[in-house]
This record gives C-alpha cells, structure tokens and sequence, in this order.
C-alpha cells in the first residue's frame, strides 16, 4: 500500500506538470496519512529541515559559486583552446575537442547542466560553422556533459556520500577512472560516425602553440588540483575546499584573467544560488519521502524482493541498474538519487557491493536519464542552443547513449576502475 501510494502519487503529480519538490512531498505526506494516521503533519518540516542540516552540503553552494566564477572569468574559452589544440586533429576535430572540454571543465563545475551551458555555447556555434549538423554537435554536447558529475568536484557525489554517510573524498577519486572511461568511450564513437560521414581533421597543432594554450588555461586547470589535492592530502575539508575555490576563482577571473567584473560577480551569486536553492529544496523534500522509506521498512521488502531473484552481488547491481535507467528517464537525478539510496544501497552491501562502487555507477546511470526523453533536461538545453528540433537531437544522441551505456556496463562489471585509485590514495587497508 505504502510503495503504491508514494511511487504512483509521485509519478501520477510528475505526469501532469506539478513540480518535482510539491509532487514528491505530496505523495509521502498522503503515505503517512494513511499508513500512520496518528502522526502530527509538523513531522514533514521537521524532516525536511533536518534533511538539509549539514554544513557538508555547503560545499554545494560553494562548488556552484566557483563554476559561475570560473566561467564568468574566461575559462571556458581557454579550456576550450587548449582542447583544441591537444586533440582538433583526430578525425572529428571539434566533436573531439568538445568531449575533452568537457573532461577539463568537469574538474571545476562538478555539474552536467553547467557543463552544457557552458561549453555548449562555445563549442556548438562552433561545430555549426565548420560544418557539423546542429543535432550531432547538441547530441555530442549533451552525452558528454555526463563526465560532469563522474569526476571530482561533484555534487551528486557529495549528496550521496552524506545520505551513504561515505567519505566525499574517497568517492572524488573513485570517479576519475570512470570519467575517463566515459570520455574515451564518446571520442571513439565520434570518431567512427565522422569516419562514415567524412567530417574534418585538420593538422596537429605545433608543441610551441599546445604549450602556450597550456600556459593560458594552467590557472584554471589549477582548482581541480587545489580542491582534489587538498580533500586527498587531509589538509581540508570537501566544504572548506568550496570555500578555497571561491577564493581561487575570484583570484584568478579578477587578477590574472582581468575578465570578471563586480557584476559578473553578482550575476554569479545569483546563479548559485538559485542552483544550491534547487538542489537543497529537492534535498529536503526527498529526505521526507526516504524517512517514509525507513519508516516503513520499504528497503528491507525490496531487498527481499532482490534476493529471491539472486544474491549474486553482480546481478543484483544490475537490476539496480536497469531500474535506475528507467527511473532517471522519468524523474530528476537528484530527486532519483536520494529516494533510491535508501531502497538499495542496504540490499546491495548485505550480498556485498562495496558502497562506494555502488555510488558511482547509480550517479552513472541515472545522469544518462538527463539525455533521455521525456525528462531529458539536457536534451532541451542543447537543442535550444543549437537551434535544432529536440526529436532530431536525440535521434543523433543513439549511438553516444550506446557508448555511455557500454561505459556504465563496464564499470558495474569492473568494480576495480571505481575502487583502485581509492586503495592507491590509501582510503581502503
């Protein structure tokens, strides 16, 4: 009666327009009406405070503070530059150079919707011009801003380490690997489809022109290095790493880029903000409906229901998987995130997943739902920058969402590429 009430609500208020956060407190408030009666309604905004009393999440505000500022200083363009210049000669050019700007921008916005929005606007124009359809540069765009929230900063990596109650650390550097498998995985498709298609490559780029590019982008490409080094090295915290990242990003965009400006400074509060305000109203309202969750005792039915299946850990994360990849098609990330930890992640430790493989391939899979109709946030964004019909963005986006889904199967079945550099780092004896 309880999963019918809280997953049919919820999909029944999303299907016909009302807001992710309304519609998930709706639906666990008519739960608790009916299977706890007796339970006072100021119980909801208890647990919807609690749910976001964390000064950890402050690195959530932080991490979105110093993506606006970075970019707001020139950083996209540089990173885009030096991209170009390291790998604009593979057959595909700037399809190429768009995935590994993304890979570089990753390390600082920690977020696949600014990833887009960012490089999007650079590169997609760009793509356009030199001939590429605007639905295959909006679809190489949109499948490649998934790098985003894989390698560190992330922010769908922080809210799962504090619902996993996980070191953000650890699960930082356990998203290197994965990233860059999912990188390499997009560049060979590009390649292959511009091969077919004949697209451009153009000359390598001279080692003099490729160090110069690196001279230009090295302040930027310094915070992942100062934000990772210093949450690795135990000298601070992942907040205390936001907050030096704010530090750094109005040092380098006001000082050494001379391109930000008092009010691209404003402009960027703003922006985080109302992108931290997003998250952690989500935040709250999910941490309502998992309450409900524990209450209920909903994870212990399906991990049940799991283990008349298979208790083999493989299989298990796989149906995980597959049950992520439908509901990341239906609903947002975060949302998804947060409501499904609490279902799955004990069910997936009792036949021994190790969380922190866990963690990364659910982020993994359910970021794929952001290129995938109906939600497909990404999809609307690109094809609104490209100037190309969403239909025809996503029917380019086939085989990108293919190599994403051979990515994520790769790394269900090789919990190593998650857990290595972990053990190297010495998080695991």
């Amino acid at each position: 009666m309880t999963v019918a009430i809280l997953i049919g609500g919820l999909a029944f208020l999303a299907l016909i327009g009302v807001p992710l956060v309304f519609a998930i407190l709706a639906a666990a408030t008519a739960a608790v009406l009916v299977t706890r009666p007796g339970v006072p309604l100021e119980v909801v905004t208890q647990v919807f405070v609690g749910g976001i009393d964390s000064s950890v999440l402050l690195a959530i505000l932080f991490f979105f503070l110093a993506g606006e500022l970075m970019n707001s200083g020139g950083i996209t363009r540089r990173i885009v530059d030096l991209a170009g210049n390291l790998v604009g000669h593979i057959r595909g050019g700037l399809g190429q150079v768009n995935i590994v700007s993304s890979v570089l921008f990753s390390g600082i916005s920690g977020s696949a919707i600014a990833d887009t929005a960012a490089v999007g606007t650079v590169m997609i124009p760009s793509m356009v011009k030199r001939g590429y359809p605007p639905a295959f540069a909006a679809a190489v765009t949109q499948t490649s801003s998934i790098v985003g929230p894989i390698i560190p900063p992330s922010v769908p990596v922080i809210i799962f380490a504090v619902l996993a109650e996980q070191s953000i650390g650890e699960l930082f550097v356990a998203g290197i690997v994965p990233g860059l498998l999912i990188a390499l995985c997009l560049m060979l498709t590009v390649y292959l489809i511009s091969r077919r298609r004949v697209y451009e490559r153009t000359a390598p780029a001279p080692l003099r022109t490729i160090a110069l590019s690196f001279a230009h982008a090295s302040a930027a490409l310094g915070m992942p290095l100062i934000i990772v080094g210093g949450i690795l090295g135990g000298v601070i915290t992942a907040t205390e790493a936001g907050a030096v990242a704010v530090f750094y990003a109005l040092l380098v965009g006001r000082l050494i880029y001379r391109e930000l400006t008092l009010r691209l400074v404003c402009q960027s509060l703003l922006k985080a903000a109302w992108g931290a305000a997003t998250v952690l109203v989500i935040l709250g309202a999910s941490s309502f409906f998992a309450w409900i969750v524990a209450d209920q005792q909903i994870n212990k039915q399906m991990a049940e229901a799991l283990f008349s299946i298979s208790s083999n850990p493989l299989v298990v994360l796989l149906i995980i998987t597959l049950a992520g990849l439908i509901v990341g098609t239906l609903m947002d990330p975060l949302a998804a995130l947060i409501i499904m930890v609490p279902v799955f992640l004990p069910a997936a430790m009792e036949v021994g997943v190790d969380p922190v493989h866990f963690g990364l391939v659910l982020i993994l899979t359910l970021m794929i739902g952001l290129c995938t109709p109906p939600v497909g946030y990404l999809i609307y964004l690109s094809s609104a920058i490209a100037g190309a019909r969403p239909e025809r963005v996503t029917r380019e986006s086939l085989p990108f969402l293919a190599a994403l889904l051979a990515a994520l199967l790769i790394c269900v079945a090789v919990p190593e590429l998650s857990l290595t550099l972990p053990e190297w780092f010495g998080y695991r004896d």
